[in-house]
């Protein structure tokens, strides 16, 4: 299946006004499926549209179908065994500014997904899961300054979005 763009699943939770809530909202699916929860993708494509502009009790069928889609392909690239998985991050022709704010939003969602489903402590988990939920908590802070090179500064959010991909991909393993 297909993955939405992350401009489209920007439009189903309120279009540029939303800041970076579908990177938000995806971390929250990939905490969510690291921890097994048992009723996605229905719970989470309702908090997620409730979170929203959108009208819960009636959404639009395509941001549910849009919603359901990117629940989908995460899960078929998390499961898979060609590592496939992707952060639902804004295209590269996007500022780095609000990239790295996007990434930021992501990993802030991903700890939330852990948290809402019973992680309450990095200590319960193996040395280098820890590890990583604690760099990620990190990340949540990622800012990158006006003065800083462009090119250092792609390079630097290049590897911090690899060091989160591969990270989830090892909890979700």
């Amino acid at each position: 299946m297909q993955r939405p763009e992350y401009d489209e699943i920007q439009d189903c939770l309120g279009g540029p006004a939303a800041g970076s809530a579908s990177a938000e909202a995806h971390g929250t699916l990939c905490g969510l499926m690291c921890v097994a929860a048992d009723d996605l993708p229905d719970s989470w494509i309702q908090n997620t549209l409730a979170d929203s502009a959108a009208d819960v009790d009636r959404p639009a069928a395509g941001e549910h179908d849009r919603l359901a889609a990117l629940y989908q392909s995460t899960l078929d690239a998390l499961a898979g065994t060609q590592f496939e998985f992707e952060l639902l991050l804004p295209d590269d022709g996007v500022q780095l500014g609000l990239r790295a704010d996007a990434l930021g939003r992501w990993c802030q969602g991903f700890l939330y997904g852990l948290a809402v489903r019973g992680l309450k402590s990095f200590d319960e988990l193996p040395e280098d899961l820890r590890e990583i939920l604690e760099d990620l908590s990190q990340i949540t802070q990622a800012q990158f300054a006006d003065g800083e090179g462009e090119e250092e500064g792609e390079r630097a959010y290049a590897n911090l979005v690899e060091y989160v991909r591969v990270g989830v991909q090892l909890i979700y393993d």
